[in-house]
């Protein structure tokens, strides 16, 4: 093999090889990100009826660092948002961060200062709350045929 065929090769090699990490990154940027926004619907799971209920009003909405969306159970498209919500006074901390996934038709109601949502507390780690899907509904069901 000639010298000049073996420097393509190489330079193919190390190409395709970062090709391959920054796959690798994509992937794993992808999954942390996805997990940060769906550990809220695992906890409010987890706390059941051993949760304390209460209410946050929103005081700020962001979207999430890489805009990331995600299909919902309905095939609808859920933006991944970031609550900053105020508690109430006889709550044990006076505000919470929040990270879930909203549909993106109710973004008008709950995705604004001011608006409530239904919680569910962790008695056991104040800082830790769910979004009570039953009082507060974060995704749209379907039209019934």
């Amino acid at each position: 093999m000639a010298i000049w065929e073996q420097v393509l090769w190489s330079v193919f090699a190390v190409m395709m090889g970062g090709a391959l990490l920054a796959g690798v990154a994509v992937v794993v940027t992808a999954t942390r990100e996805q997990r940060r926004y769906t550990q809220e619907r695992r906890i409010g799971e987890r706390l059941g009826g051993a949760g304390v209920a209460t209410h946050g009003v929103v005081a700020q909405v962001r979207r999430s660092e890489h805009q990331l969306t995600s299909p919902g159970s309905h095939g609808q498209c859920m933006v991944a948002l970031e609550f900053t919500l105020q508690m109430p006074p006889s709550s044990p901390v006076p505000s919470v961060v929040l990270r879930t996934l909203v549909d993106e038709l109710l973004l008008p109601r709950l995705a604004v200062p001011g608006a409530t949502l239904h919680l569910v507390q962790d008695p056991a780690h104040p800082d830790v709350v769910a979004v009570d899907r039953q009082r507060t509904p974060l995704e749209v069901a379907p039209a019934r045929s």
